[in-house]
């Protein structure tokens, strides 16, 4: 099954720069889902399937981690594209880099970031639509 209505989980504690993020990703007709816990983006990963997941490394109430190895745990072929935010590049440094393609550092230039999740979204549609295939590193 393709993705036919993308969605993008946005999970940061920073209430403004979700809400800022969603609107800007909403006005080009990308629907998102918003959260500010590992609890809550887990949950929601269970819930409901994403083109790519936007979030921060210092989100609270568990380890971001936890997250990553749950978007391990999908098909290669239907996994969202993983976005880390980081204040401190070094924080995301232990991250699995097969999960996590993009780290950003905070404060994030918000034109760029949406550019960014556009871009994933095509991307995850292209792949969604190519023949099932083992990717070659």
């Amino acid at each position: 099954m393709g993705v036919d209505f993308p969605r993008v989980l946005i999970a940061d504690p920073d209430s403004g720069l979700r809400q800022q993020l969603f609107s800007a990703l909403l006005s080009g007709d990308v629907f998102s889902d918003c959260v500010s816990t590992t609890t809550e983006a887990l949950a929601k990963l269970e819930q409901q399937k994403y083109a790519v997941v936007v979030i921060d490394v210092s989100l609270p109430f568990g380890d971001v981690e936890r997250v990553i190895a749950r978007v391990a745990t999908m098909p290669a072929g239907t996994r969202p594209v993983v976005l880390i935010l980081a204040s401190n590049a070094e924080a995301a440094r232990s991250l699995d880099v097969e999960i996590v393609q993009i780290v950003l550092r905070k404060p994030v230039n918000l034109p760029q970031l949406v550019e960014m999740v556009r871009s994933c979204i095509r991307n995850s549609r292209s792949r969604a639509d190519a023949p099932s295939r083992e990717l070659l590193g």
